[in-house]
């Protein structure tokens, strides 16, 4: 798993709202640079599973504004939105975006504007490749620690474990990336990972999130800005 030590910055720094201990940009180049990153994943619904798009854009320098540009004639254009840092910019698909129809394939275009009216361009490749939906099989606290388990997922490069507030709206800890043929993971409060002061409470209720992550097809380098697919499956349990 050499290969994933990298990642882990990588995708915690593409991330809303992640640890604030996390660095992505050490000092700020002449001229403006940026990342970006457009990403496929799944949700499962009732009338089975759908796909949206999930773009992470993350510049040297506050963004004013980004968007990007699916590809072909008309292609349909996605406002991305600040995160708490306004060098990192983000779309995350509604409801309403998911469809049962793989998002189009092909070079996704990209502009960001800076603070300065600083404009940079580029593309980024989205391929047809996916993953079967993660499914959790079980989250069981035992002797203060929460054991997660799962069955591999085909094609998948590595997975991930986090660990949120009962709505959501604050992760609270996150693993490293995991192995691909890796099937369970289990941490407690001095396990490392935890968001800086944060540590979980008896008798309360959180989610645990089980992620599985696919790497474009073809790229060994910077592989934590060239992510294909991600799959999701989430659970509530209270903290024992």
């Amino acid at each position: 798993m050499k290969s994933f030590k990298k990642l882990v910055t990588g995708i915690l720094c593409l991330s809303v709202g992640v640890f604030s201990m996390v660095s992505c940009v050490d000092d700020d180049p002449d001229p403006l640079n940026a990342v970006v990153d457009v990403i496929v994943r799944d949700v499962k619904t009732d009338a089975g599973v759908k796909y949206g798009i999930v773009v992470y854009a993350t510049a040297n320098y506050n963004i004013k504004s980004a968007k990007i540009t699916a590809p072909g004639t008309g292609g349909k254009v996605y406002q991305l939105t600040a995160s708490s840092d306004k060098r990192q910019f983000v779309f995350i698909p509604q409801a309403a975006d998911y469809v049962a129809d793989m998002p189009v394939k092909g070079d996704y275009t990209f502009e960001i504007v800076s603070e300065g009216n600083e404009t940079i361009t580029g593309k980024d490749a989205v391929g047809d490749e996916k993953l079967a939906p993660i499914v959790i099989k079980s989250a069981t606290m035992a002797s203060q620690k929460l054991k997660t388990t799962w069955d591999k997922v085909t094609g998948a490069d590595a997975y991930m474990v986090r660990f949120y507030s009962a709505d959501k709206s604050e992760i609270l800890f996150a693993s490293s990336f995991l192995a691909s043929d890796k099937v369970d993971y289990e941490f407690g409060a001095s396990t490392s990972g935890w968001a800086t002061g944060k540590s979980p409470v008896a008798n309360t209720n959180y989610v645990v999130e089980l992620v599985g992550l696919k790497v474009e097809t073809g790229v060994t380098l910077n592989q934590s800005n060239n992510f294909q697919f991600i799959t999701y499956d989430s659970k509530t349990i209270k903290w024992e």
